[in-house]
């Protein structure tokens, strides 16, 4: 074939024309839309971004608990943990991003609804929010140190089954079913251990000695501790080991560990004075637990309310509201009003029990007025 010059080059001209009254058209049709999408940001956050737009600062936070800056900390510690369960997997990745499934995750533990209502809200399915929920919420670490202890009781919804079965999981103290969990509070207002879930109907003290050997390497002093002045209760006993603050219902644990509890007023009797004044001290050290209960109840309304997304998700709910709630007590520390609040929650479990047995009540007189009513027709004729 022969190399042609003018022909080449007519060819290219005319490629040329076409290409521009291809972009030509191109940008008549599609111009302005063209120039919207390069106006826009190129955001990894859009749900984030869309909610600093229309809410601004103060509708994030009441969103999440968190102010814009308080977000990007807490994402500062949780990041490469996260970004790397993000991108874990085989097969179809979610649209949504890491930062923005968090935001999503942290609205739904304040905020506590059914899966279909935050999926309404949020602009998906119901299927897939909860699965994105459930994902972001599967990581969580804690660690350990001196502290008062604690068992944090939440309704949950009746268990299916039967009766015998059921019973495991009524609290006989609350009248109403539920699960525990134990949590530990150090002196600088961190809990720093939780522990699994447990039915409504164990007790404190077997919780405890479930876990006796988790309390005895946290209380264990270290060799340069040993030199420490120690002259409290049951120190002498427990030489070795620091001691925890419990309340009332954990009578006789020091015979396994070194517990401080209050003393219990003997049957008939009264306590002296010096018991009196023990009993308001170890009180008010212990404090500290329901204030910190009371900031996780007042911050994740998914920590007090009666529990129905099914037993076996609450333990990993629960530490990640407690691990939240850490960061948010580093920023604003405990203080009397979240105590406060702790005990309108332990009041709403008791406005609970005395409505369901006041129901009990009202269904009972029902079926014996009827009874009386049938056993009247029936003398009748």
């Amino acid at each position: 074939m022969v190399f042609n010059p003018s022909s080449m080059l007519a060819s290219l001209e005319e490629q040329s024309v076409r290409d521009q009254i291809f972009l030509n058209e191109c940008l008549d049709r599609f111009g302005p839309a063209a120039e919207e999408l390069a106006e826009a940001p190129d955001s990894m956050q859009p749900i984030m971004d869309k909610t600093l737009q229309d809410a601004g600062p103060e509708g994030f936070r009441v969103m999440t608990n968190f102010t814009p800056a308080e977000f990007d900390v807490l994402w500062g510690i949780i990041e490469l943990p996260m970004q790397a369960r993000w991108n874990e997997g085989r097969g179809a990745k979610t649209k949504t991003s890491a930062r923005d499934a968090v935001f999503i995750a942290l609205a739904v533990l304040k905020h506590y609804q059914s899966w279909e209502k935050h999926a309404l809200d949020f602009g998906f399915k119901a299927p897939t929010f909860q699965k994105l929920v459930q994902r972001t919420l599967d990581f969580t670490t804690y660690p350990y140190a001196l502290y008062a202890t604690d068992v944090k009781f939440q309704p949950c919804e009746r268990p299916g089954g039967r009766f015998n079965e059921k019973k495991a999981w009524f609290s006989g103290k609350h009248k109403l079913y539920g699960l525990k969990l134990e949590a530990s509070v150090s002196p600088q207002r961190y809990c720093v251990d939780v522990s699994e879930s447990h039915p409504g109907a164990t007790s404190d003290l077997t919780i405890m000695r479930s876990r006796l050997d988790v309390h005895d390497r946290a209380l264990t002093k270290f060799v340069n501790e040993l030199s420490i002045t120690d002259n409290g209760e049951q120190s002498g006993t427990y030489g070795t080991m620091w001691a925890m603050l419990v309340d009332m219902g954990y009578y006789g644990i020091n015979e396994h560990i070194r517990g401080i509890h209050p003393k219990c007023r003997p049957a008939g009797g009264y306590l002296e004075a010096d018991d009196l004044e023990r009993n308001q001290r170890i009180s008010s050290d212990r404090v500290l637990v329901e204030n910190f209960f009371g900031r996780v109840c007042l911050l994740w309304k998914i920590a007090y309310s009666t529990f129905c997304w099914g037993h076996e998700m609450f333990s990993d709910i629960q530490r990640i509201t407690f691990a939240l709630t850490n960061f948010h007590v580093s920023m604003m520390p405990l203080r009397a009003a979240d105590g406060t609040h702790y005990r309108s929650v332990l009041a709403r479990c008791e406005r609970m029990s005395y409505e369901m047995t006041e129901r009990k009540r009202q269904q009972q007189l029902r079926a014996r007025r009827r009874r009386l009513e049938r056993m009247a027709l029936e003398l009748r004729s």
